[in-house]
């Protein structure tokens, strides 16, 4: 046998998962649209979405988080367990166009 009879393995694999990867895009994308013309959507953008969209799956109860670790703002969800200290703050006075504000 020669050198070029040979067979790559590994790209005959590659593109099998390609010819795979593509046949299921086309069925879920083929079924997305009789789902949309069996919804009568009212516009092309619509119909076009629902084929766009196809890919998406809904979230399951499992995907939801119930406690977030990060905070929305987490300068306000700051909490410690040390007794506050009391902050003095100074007044300033600035000049500003020849009237005196009091900065506090």
């Amino acid at each position: 046998m020669e050198e070029s009879e040979t067979l790559d393995f590994q790209a005959l694999e590659r593109e099998l998962q390609i010819a795979l990867t593509l046949d299921e895009k086309y069925k879920r994308e083929n079924d997305a649209k009789f789902r949309a013309i069996h919804q009568k959507v009212g516009s092309y953008e619509e119909f076009r979405d629902i084929v766009l969209a196809s890919h998406l799956k809904p979230l399951e109860m499992r995907d939801k988080s119930g406690a977030r670790n990060q905070p929305w703002n987490s300068c306000a969800g700051v909490t410690s367990t040390k007794a506050s200290v009391p902050v003095e703050l100074s007044k300033v006075s600035i000049q500003y166009q020849s009237k005196e504000i009091l900065v506090c």
